[in-house]
């Protein structure tokens, strides 16, 4: 990265540590991760992921600020129609979310997502500059490459905030996502984006009570932390009984 972009950056940085200084408390700072798997592109868009990474319109209805449309577009993973809606407000420099993403997520894709039951948003909840910074790239990235660059970052966790230049390791990832150097700097200083993460942040934590990562709303049930499958499916299964490809 050119010395002019990184002190661009810098810049940048020192306005997203405004939004960070807000939400930046709680037990969600970086902490090390264990990587358990590599990246192998599992999560990119497939034929039976109607809609995945495009905006999409959520179809819950009374539940505030999960019904407001994501003010940057929609990150969504599953087909549009599954009769449940799991809403998740993550860190990206979150340990316990990085854990739901490499050990639980595989296993609900598999199980609900993948047949139609189960549709996910990913929505921001930033408690760093660099989570922070991380979440405005996804929303940079082309629409189609949003899941799989979350992906990429919750799996490769550790590699990137701990290397000695996080920003920079940032960067290389959002290159091989299709952002251009140019593009990186660009995003980075949108206010516009930035005022749309502060916005969900605000509306997550005053009117549903987000208070850490990862919090997750499954048609409109709120469950906190890291949970196990059998976590999540307490809730899903009485909400699909009686659907096609019900187990």
């Amino acid at each position: 990265m050119s010395r002019q972009n990184q002190i661009i950056i810098a810049i940048a940085i020192i306005a997203i540590i405004g939004l960070t200084a807000v939400f930046g408390t709680g037990d969600n700072a970086p902490q090390q991760v264990q990587v358990t798997q590599d990246v192998t592109g599992e999560m990119s868009d497939e034929s039976n992921q109607s809609g995945a990474g495009a905006a999409a319109p959520l179809d819950t209805s009374g539940l505030g600020p999960l019904e407001t449309p994501n003010p940057l577009g929609e990150i969504m993973l599953g087909a549009r129609n599954a009769p449940v809606t799991i809403v998740e407000y993550s860190s990206l420099t979150c340990p316990h979310c990085g854990a739901f993403h490499r050990e639980t997520l595989p296993d609900l894709k598999e199980k609900y997502i993948d047949i139609g039951l189960v549709k996910i948003y990913f929505r921001p909840f930033p408690f760093d500059p660099y989570a922070t910074a991380g979440a405005m790239l996804a929303h940079c990235v082309a629409p189609k490459a949003r899941v799989t660059f979350l992906d990429i970052l919750f799996k490769r966790q550790q590699q990137w905030i701990q290397a000695e230049q996080p920003m920079d390791a940032l960067q290389g990832m959002a290159k091989q996502a299709g952002l251009s150097e140019g593009d990186f700097v660009v995003c980075l200083k949108d206010q516009n984006r930035l005022d749309g993460i502060r916005q969900m942040q605000t509306a997550a934590a005053e009117e549903l009570g987000v208070r850490s990562t990862p919090t997750f709303f499954i048609n409109g049930a709120k469950l906190e932390g890291n949970q196990p499958l059998a976590g999540f499916e307490k809730i899903i299964k009485p909400l699909v009984v009686g659907y096609e490809g019900t187990q």
